[in-house]
C-alpha cells in the first residue's frame, strides 16, 4: 500500500485530492449525519465516525476495518484491498478507484448524485438565517435607492422624528447593515421628498373637495413654544356609503394679535390656497371665543336662495344719494321744529356773525367715505367667510364649569368645597410624591387619574374612580395622614356623579367624528334637561341640577324655543336623520318643525330631479339607551295625516313618507335615505357639519409631538408639511 501511494508525486497527489474534494462538494451534501462509535481492535480507544457523511463509506464501495484516532483502515469491496485513509479526507479512496477500477468512475459519480438528491428530500431542522447570500454578508435581494428613501421617509414622518435622523451615525450604520449598501439619503433628499408629498397631498385634496357638494371646516388657534398657529380640518360625507372622511388642511403660523382681523385673513388665505368655494362650506365650527365670533359676524356671507343680508361693512358705505338724503332729513327736521326751540334758532341765525365759515358737510362725509373705503380695499375687501357655528362640546363644558361655579346655595357650596378640597389634596400628593403614589398602588392595586384643567371630563372621571375604590381610598387617606372624607361627603360625591353623568355622556357623544352629526345636538340637549328634571329626590345636589338646567336654557335657548331662526339647521339636521326624525320634538313645536322640514323639501326638490318609487322599509325599531328617556310624542307613535298635506308637490309627499317610515336598526339605518333622494340631500346639507371642533384639537395633540422643545428651530412651513403628510398616512 505504501509503495503504491509513494509511486505518485506528492504534489500531483495533492492536486488530485483537492480536485476530488472540489468535485465532491459540487454535487451537494451527502445527507443527514449518522454518527457511530468505532472501537479499535486491541485498544480501549473509542472514536466517533460519521459513516453517512461520505458516500464512499456506506458499505457499497468501502468497508471500515479499524479506526485509530483520525486514521482509519478500509477495505475495497471490489478487490478486498486495504487502504489507509484519513477520516477527514477521501483522496486516497478516490485515487484507488481512478487507477484500479477506472471503469466504475461514472457509476461512482451517479451513485453520489443519487445520495445527494435523496438527502435533500429528507426534512432536517435548520436554523433560520436572517442574512443569506453568497458571502453571508447581506440579503440576496438588495433594496433599490428609491425603496430605501421611501422607507426612511415613512419612518421619519409616521414616528414624528426629526429630518436630521437620516444623518445620524447610528442610523446610518443601521441602514447600511441591513441593506449591505452604503447609500443613506441625507436631509436634503428627505426634505425634497417631503415637499413633493405635501404638494401631491394639496392637489389631491383640491380634487376631492371639488367633487363634494358640502364640506365642513373646524378651526382653532394653538400656541406652543411662544408661537401661535391656526389649525384647520376638513370633513365631508361620501354620499354613497355615508362614511365621513377627515383631512388636515393647515396648521399655519398666525403672527400678531389674535384679533378678528388676523383670524379672518388667515382663514381666507387658507381657503384661497386650497381653492375652496365658500358656498360649499356648510359651517365652520369653532369654540365660543369672542374673536372668532366677531370675525364671522363681520365677514360671513350667507349663501341662501334669498339675497344676502347686509353685513357690517355695508353700514359704512356712503354715497351721494345717502348724503343728500341725510341732509334733506336734517333740513326737514329743522323746518318742523316749533316752540321755544324754533324761536331760539331763528334768533341765532339773525345774530350770526359775518365771519362765520360755512363748511360743506357733504364734502367731509365724502372724504371720510373715500378714506374708509381705501382702508377696506387694502385690507379685507376680498375676505368672505362661511356660515359659523360654535362648538357644542365647548358650550357644554362651559355649562359644567362656569355656570355651576355661580351657584349661591350655601349648603351646596360648603359641602362641595370640603369634599373637593380633600380630593384635591389627595390628587396633588399623588402627582408630587412617588412614595405616596407607590403606597396608593400597593393598597388599591390601581392608578388614579389626575384632573386636567382643560378637560372637565377628567374631573368627573377622577371622582368616579375614587368612588369605585371608596373603601381602599379611606385606607390610603389614613396611611398618607390626610383628612378623611365624611359619610355625608361620600354621599355628596355619589349624587354629584349621578347629576353630572348625563352631561359627560353627551360630551363623549358630541365629540365624535366618524359617526356623529349635527342632528345629534338638539335631541342630546333636550335629553339632558329631561333626565335632570326627573331627578326629584336629590339631597345635596339639587342646586347643581337647577344650575345646569338654567345654563342649558340660557346657552341653548334656540333649542328650547324651536321657533327661533337660529334653530333651523339643528331642526333640519335632526329631522332628516333616520335615527331621530320627529321623536325628539316637543309637542308644542311639532307643527312648526314639520312645516319647516316640508318647506326645505320643496326648496331642495325644486333644485333637483325628483324620482319617486315605492319605498320598502323595515318594521324594526331601535333607539340608543341614552335617548330612551325621551317620551314618545303623539306624532312619533302614530303617523302623520298625509291626506291633508297631499298635493301635486312630490317633494312634500316624499318628506311625509320619510317621516311616516319606521326606523331600521343599528347604524346602517342611514341607508334608508337611499329611498328618499330629497331627504338624503337635506341630510348631507346639514349633517355634514360636525357638532364640535374636537378634530382640530386632536390635530394640535399631534402637533405637540412634532413641535417638541428640542425642535424649536423647526420651520413653520416644514412643521405644517410634516403634520399634513402624517395625517394623510393615517387616513390611508
Amino acid at each position: 500500500m505504501d509503495k503504491f501511494i509513494s509511486s505518485y508525486p506528492r504534489g500531483k497527489r495533492t492536486n488530485e485530492d483537492n480536485h476530488d474534494d472540489v468535485a465532491d462538494d459540487s454535487l451537494g451534501d451527502s445527507g443527514p449525519s449518522k454518527r457511530i462509535v468505532r472501537e479499535t481492535p486491541g485498544s480501549n480507544e473509542k472514536t466517533l465516525i460519521d459513516e453517512t457523511q461520505n458516500y464512499l463509506l456506506d458499505g457499497k464501495y468501502y468497508k471500515i476495518v479499524s479506526v485509530n484516532d483520525l486514521k482509519m483502515v478500509v477495505s475495497c469491496q471490489q478487490c478486498s484491498k486495504t487502504i489507509i485513509a484519513h477520516s477527514n479526507s477521501t483522496g486516497n479512496l478516490l485515487s484507488h478507484y481512478r487507477h484500479v477500477h477506472f471503469g466504475m468512475m461514472n457509476q461512482l459519480k451517479l451513485y453520489k448524485k443519487e445520495r445527494s438528491s435523496s438527502s435533500n428530500n429528507v426534512s432536517t431542522p435548520k436554523q433560520t438565517k436572517i442574512c443569506h447570500s453568497a458571502d453571508n454578508s447581506g440579503f440576496i435581494k438588495k433594496c433599490s435607492k428609491q425603496k430605501v428613501t421611501d422607507l426612511i421617509f415613512n419612518y421619519i414622518v409616521e414616528e414624528m422624528k426629526p429630518i436630521s435622523t437620516c444623518e445620524k451615525p447610528s442610523f446610518e450604520k443601521l441602514i447600511t447593515g441591513l441593506t449591505n449598501d452604503n447609500f443613506v439619503p441625507d436631509r436634503r433628499i428627505i426634505n425634497n421628498k417631503l415637499v413633493n408629498k405635501y404638494n401631491d397631498y394639496v392637489n389631491d385634496l383640491i380634487v376631492k373637495m371639488s367633487m363634494q357638494k358640502y364640506i365642513c371646516l373646524t378651526t382653532d388657534i394653538w400656541s406652543s413654544l411662544n408661537k401661535s398657529y391656526l389649525g384647520m380640518t376638513m370633513h365631508y360625507i361620501e354620499e354613497n356609503t355615508y362614511q365621513r372622511f377627515s383631512y388636515v388642511i393647515a396648521c399655519r403660523r398666525i403672527e400678531g394679535s389674535h384679533n378678528y382681523m388676523n383670524i379672518a385673513k388667515s382663514i381666507s388665505d387658507i381657503l384661497t390656497s386650497y381653492k375652496i368655494d365658500v358656498k360649499k362650506i356648510s359651517h365652520t365650527v369653532t369654540d365660543n371665543a369672542s374673536n372668532f365670533g366677531k370675525a364671522f359676524r363681520i365677514y360671513c356671507q350667507q349663501f341662501n336662495a334669498k339675497p344676502p343680508e347686509p353685513t357690517a361693512n355695508s353700514y359704512l358705505t356712503l354715497n351721494d344719494q345717502n348724503i343728500n338724503q341725510l341732509i334733506d332729513d336734517i333740513d326737514q327736521s329743522a323746518e318742523n321744529i316749533s316752540g321755544p326751540d324754533s324761536e331760539f334758532i331763528q334768533n341765532y341765525i339773525e345774530n350770526e356773525p359775518d365771519d362765520t365759515e360755512v363748511i360743506n358737510v357733504s364734502n367731509i362725509l365724502s372724504n371720510y367715505e373715500d378714506t374708509d373705503n381705501e382702508n377696506i380695499d387694502n385690507e379685507d375687501v376680498d375676505i368672505i367667510l362661511s356660515n359659523h357655528m360654535t362648538c357644542s362640546a365647548h358650550t357644554l363644558n362651559l355649562v359644567a364649569t362656569t355656570d355651576t361655579a355661580k351657584i349661591t346655595d350655601l349648603s351646596y357650596k360648603k359641602i362641595s368645597r370640603s369634599a373637593f378640597g380633600k380630593l384635591s389634596s389627595f390628587w396633588n400628593l399623588l402627582s408630587r410624591s412617588t412614595v405616596a403614589s407607590d403606597l396608593t398602588y400597593k393598597i388599591c392595586h390601581c392608578k388614579f387619574p389626575i384632573p386636567v384643567v382643560t378637560r372637565w371630563n377628567s374631573f368627573f372621571d377622577s371622582i368616579k374612580k375614587v368612588i369605585l375604590c371608596c373603601i381602599k381610598v379611606n385606607d390610603c387617606f389614613e396611611q398618607l395622614k390626610l383628612c378623611k372624607l365624611k359619610v355625608t361627603e361620600w354621599n355628596f360625591l355619589v349624587e354629584y356623579i349621578k347629576v353630572m353623568e348625563p352631561l359627560t355622556t353627551a360630551l363623549d357623544k358630541l365629540q365624535g367624528e366618524k359617526s356623529c352629526y349635527l342632528g345629534y345636538v338638539a335631541p342630546t340637549i333636550i335629553t339632558i334637561r329631561h333626565i335632570l328634571m326627573e331627578q326629584n329626590h336629590l339631597v345635596y345636589c339639587a342646586a347643581l341640577s337647577k344650575a345646569i338646567i338654567k345654563g342649558l336654557e340660557k346657552r341653548y335657548y334656540f333649542i328650547f324655543d324651536l321657533k327661533d331662526p337660529k334653530s333651523k339647521p339643528y331642526i333640519l339636521a335632526a329631522v332628516s336623520h333616520p335615527k331621530f326624525k320627529m321623536d325628539w320634538v316637543p309637542q308644542q313645536f311639532s307643527e312648526v318643525c314639520k312645516q319647516l322640514f316640508i318647506s326645505e323639501c320643496n326648496e331642495i326638490g325644486s333644485l333637483m330631479d325628483i324620482e319617486t318609487g315605492n319605498t320598502t322599509v323595515s318594521d324594526n325599531d331601535s333607539d340608543d339607551d341614552f335617548y330612551s328617556s325621551l317620551l314618545p310624542s303623539s306624532q312619533s307613535s302614530g303617523s302623520f295625516d298625509s291626506s291633508c298635506q297631499r298635493s301635486d308637490n312630490m317633494a312634500s309627499v316624499q318628506g311625509l313618507s320619510f317621516l311616516n317610515s319606521k326606523k331600521k336598526e343599528g347604524r346602517k339605518d342611514l341607508t334608508t335615505l337611499d329611498n328618499f333622494p330629497i331627504v338624503k340631500e337635506i341630510f348631507l346639507k346639514y349633517n355634514t357639519t360636525l357638532p364640535s371642533s374636537a378634530p382640530v384639537e386632536r390635530l394640535f395633540s399631534s402637533g405637540s409631538q412634532i413641535l417638541a422643545p428640542r425642535r424649536n428651530r423647526l420651520g413653520d412651513k416644514t412643521f405644517e408639511m410634516l403634520l399634513c403628510v402624517k395625517s394623510n398616512k393615517i387616513n390611508d
